[in-house]
This record gives C-alpha cells, structure tokens and sequence, in this order.
C-alpha cells in the first residue's frame, strides 16, 4: 500500500464513529474472542473447538487486558495486551531467550497477542486499528511497559517494521501455537518511539485518550470462571521461572 493509500486509511474513521475501549464486560470480551477465532481459523493457524473462541491461559490472568474496536455495536477489531506475569509471554515458547534478554536489562515487556479484524481490507480497517493500538500503547506505558514485543508471519514484519517501528529481534521459527506456521519476533521500544518513528509515536500518542479510558478494569471472578472452561485445550502455558542461569545463556547469546 503506498503512503497516501495509509493516510487515507488512517484517517477513514473518526474516533466520534468508533468506540475503543478495554473490554471488561463478558459480552464484549466473548465476541472478541469469537473475532479472534474466526480470523485465525480463516488463516489456518488454529484448530477447531468447540466454543468457537481463541481464549487463552493469559486471558485468565490480571496482568492481560482485551481491547476492542466497536463499529455499530458490533466488536470489529481487537488485541490483547499480555504484561508480564504468572506465566510469562505467550511468544516465549519459541524466543524465551530473546525475552530473557530483555527481562535481564531490566526491560518491562509485554506481548500484543489476539490481533483481529472483521474485515479482510486492510485500508479499510487500518484506521480502526490504529485507534485500538492507540489505546493499546497509551495503556501499556501507564502500566509501565518498556517494551511491546509481538510474533507474527513473517510476510507481516514489513509492515510492522515500516508503519509502527517495530525491529525485528528473533528469526523466522514455527510456531506450534498456530498449526507451526513461520513466524519472525519483533520489539518496539516504547521509550524512543518519539525519535526512532516519530509518525508513529504521533499515531499512537498524539492524540491522548481521556484518564478515565486507560483505567485498568478487571473482570468479574464469575466471568474469569466462566472463562477458564473455554480455555483451548489445545494452548499449553507453563509458569513463568526467574531462572538465572538462564538469563545468563539468553544474555550470552543476544549480546
């Protein structure tokens, strides 16, 4: 897509169409777990289950936030934000050094997981992306994050690399959590977005959203129940562990 076909895109829907929210009522965070399945389904990086939902181990933790897009009531885009917690980052299970690495030089990192949109066009759901992202990235450095770090095919780094700024930082691996489709790792420093992309850092940042709209907002403990029984079966988490020894080969071999 050329660089107009982005700016036209970017600016396709104002925020006053589109409400971008972090999800905490059941109904929203269910459709866009349903959006998720449904996307990676149609790109054959998932198996079926039977809730028709891509829920996960982290969506059960505290320190993992769904943020949607909502376009006529209906959930049209969203992502996960996945701090760093009880079980680590989704992405370690294929670049736990390239994580450790980071962890050692005292970064806060989280993972951008769950990206969806309902339509198929990029121009025309970039702007809505954008705005969810937005949101995404103002609430990660409330939260503190350093570093947003995400695992996607690779044919998708360029555009990660170009429009958002991120770098790439692991190479192209299969990836067993989606049927061992390739996927290369990314990181995007938050801390020098402003001078290492500054169009992105004002995509993202120049418009901040209100105080009360970057608020975390748990979900219920009835709802986090109802959630574990949809868990994929399929999606093996292993508790995170402080290992230093292993920081300590991760560092060697990223220094």
């Amino acid at each position: 897509m050329s660089a107009t076909g982005f700016s036209r895109a970017v600016h396709a829907a104002p925020r006053s169409k589109l409400a971008v929210r972090i999800a905490s009522r059941p109904r929203e965070i269910k459709a866009a777990l349903r959006l998720v399945y449904q996307a990676y389904r149609r790109c054959g990086l998932i198996e079926p289950n039977p809730f028709a939902m891509r829920a996960t181990p982290y969506h059960l933790l505290e320190t993992t936030e769904v943020f949607v897009g909502i376009l006529g009531g209906k959930v049209t885009c969203t992502l996960s934000l996945v701090r760093d917690g009880e079980l680590g980052l989704p992405m370690e299970s294929i670049y736990g050094e390239e994580v450790a690495w980071r962890r050692a030089q005292g970064a806060s990192v989280a993972e951008v997981s769950c990206l969806a949109d309902r339509r198929h066009n990029l121009v025309r759901s970039l702007s809505v992306l954008v705005q969810v992202m937005g949101l995404m990235a103002q609430s990660a450095r409330r939260r503190g994050v350093d570093e947003l770090l995400i695992a996607v095919h690779p044919r998708h780094a360029e555009f990660y690399e170009r429009f958002i700024g991120f770098e790439i930082i692991g190479a192209e691996r299969e990836y067993e959590r989606v049927c061992n489709k390739p996927a290369v790792a990314l990181a995007l420093d938050l801390n020098r977005l402003a001078v290492i992309h500054p169009r992105a850092y004002k995509r993202f940042f120049g418009l901040p959203f209100p105080e009360e709209e970057l608020e975390y907002r748990p979900i219920s403990d009835e709802f986090r129940a109802e959630l574990s029984m949809m868990v994929d079966a399929t999606y093996v988490a292993e508790p995170y562990s402080d290992d230093s020894s292993y920081l300590s080969e991760a560092h060697q071999m990223c220094a």
